[in-house]
């Protein structure tokens, strides 16, 4: 799979890579997936999503929007979340851009950065 989901920092966080080509199916299986681990009791306070490596964002309008409609049911769970982005390409970021305008009224915070160093330096602002 080009677009991977872990847990990390003992269940705090969630971190989404994708490298290569990302298809929209991707991106709804992993939020699926996420969906079910949060109604299991998994509280994670932030996510980080790199999308540096990839190359090919094969997702359309509908695909973020089927996305952001199962973000927000994550978003019941997890209602202050904090998302940091991370889209250096211009039509990546574009489509990221997309999405937070879906999931505007989610509660959630989040930021699209076009640098990793940005994003991680927000994210230990945001996160205490």
């Amino acid at each position: 799979m080009s677009y991977t989901t872990e847990i990390i920092e003992n269940g705090k966080g969630i971190l989404h890579t994708g490298s290569g080509t990302v298809a929209g199916a991707e991106l709804m299986s992993s939020a699926a997936t996420v969906l079910k681990l949060v109604q299991e009791g998994l509280k994670p306070e932030f996510a980080l999503i790199d999308l540096t490596d990839v190359k090919n964002f094969a997702v359309s309008a509908e695909e973020i929007s089927r996305n952001a409609a199962l973000n927000n049911g994550i978003s019941r769970y997890l209602p202050s979340a904090k998302v940091a982005i991370i889209a250096p390409a211009p039509d990546i970021y574009g489509m990221v851009r997309m999405w937070q305008a879906h999931i505007d009224s989610s509660g959630w915070i989040s930021h699209v950065f076009r640098r990793k160093e940005e994003a991680l330096a927000w994210l230990k602002k945001e996160v205490r």
